[in-house]
């Protein structure tokens, strides 16, 4: 071998080390975008935050009486205005059946009744269906929980 075939061997070599050094420093930049844009777009989902609220309540029947007793048993809280108990025709606040403030909070172990004798205003059968609705003055309503729904 000639002095000018060596050196252009060592120059090649040299060459392809740069270009497969370039070709995996470009997959690894592509999989570092590719992978922050996802987590961006995870962290930042318009659709996780208009999830909207989320609660349980319980509901105890009292037939001999004709009440019905609704607890919030877990979940988030609310204004005791924005929460609706609705039956058929029927829909009374929390705060019209608590006998408290529009603005007060509702958290978990609050209680009201349902009966003939306060805002509900009639009797609560067995077969009658009950919902607790959430209702924002600017946004959707959700059903949170239903007492004999089916």
């Amino acid at each position: 071998m000639t002095g000018d075939s060596r050196g252009r061997e060592r120059a090649g070599r040299g060459d392809r080390g740069v270009s497969e050094f370039a070709g995996v420093a470009i997959l690894v930049g592509i999989t570092l975008l590719v992978t922050g844009s996802v987590g961006l777009y995870v962290l930042a989902d318009p659709a996780s935050e208009a999830a909207g609220p989320n609660a349980n309540f319980t509901f105890e029947h009292i037939d001999s009486a004709s009440v019905l007793i609704v607890t919030h048993d877990r979940g988030d809280n609310f204004t005791a205005g924005n929460l609706t108990v609705r039956s058929g025709e029927a829909a009374v606040t929390w705060s019209q059946l608590a006998n408290s403030s529009a603005n007060e909070t509702v958290s978990p172990g609050a209680t009201v009744q349902l009966s003939r004798r306060n805002a509900y205003g009639r009797p609560v059968g067995a077969s009658d269906r009950i919902a607790v609705v959430y209702t924002p003055p600017a946004r959707n309503e959700t059903v949170l929980d239903r007492w004999n729904d089916g």
